[in-house]
């Protein structure tokens, strides 16, 4: 009985560690304060799918954006995961996949960082996005405010 009770607790208190850990080794490898995110649309579809997590590593040089990267950047309604279909001198131009108009001009400061990929894609973990989300939600109805929620909010 007592080894059972103590299986548990160590179960949760490991479970614990990883859900709070590692956020913060993801924060530090990847150099970001926002090193995951939730897609929360579909209008990077068929690349990320909505409810998929991503992980989001930060551009240290943002002369190294290139066209086609997939980028997180901040905007007035959060956050959007978008990809680079244009650079000019001062901005970026970016467009969902799924998307046929683009967006408004984004400024480089914006980019918070980049969708992290193989040479077969972005890393894309399914439907894990969902319990982000919901996990987002109940602290919302709760009253606590997630830091740093990384949204996909351009349709």
């Amino acid at each position: 009985m007592i080894k059972s009770v103590l299986d548990i607790v160590l179960t949760l208190t490991f479970a614990i560690a990883i859900f709070f850990g590692l956020p913060k080794a993801l924060s530090y490898f990847l150099k970001t304060s926002t090193p995951i995110a939730a897609i929360t649309s579909g209008s990077m579809w068929p690349v990320l799918k909505q409810n998929d997590l991503i992980l989001i590593k930060k551009i240290e040089d943002t002369s190294k954006i290139a066209v086609g990267d997939i980028v997180v950047y901040k905007n007035e309604n959060g956050f959007t995961v978008h990809r680079v279909v244009r650079k000019l001198t001062d901005k970026l131009i970016t467009r969902g996949d799924a998307n046929n108009v683009d967006d408004s001009p984004i400024a480089y400061n914006q980019v918070e960082g980049k969708v992290l990929g193989t040479k077969t894609g972005p890393v894309r973990l399914p439907f894990l996005g969902k319990i982000s989300t919901l996990l987002q939600q109940l602290h919302h109805d709760r009253g606590v405010t997630v830091v740093n929620p990384v949204e996909n909010n351009n349709d």
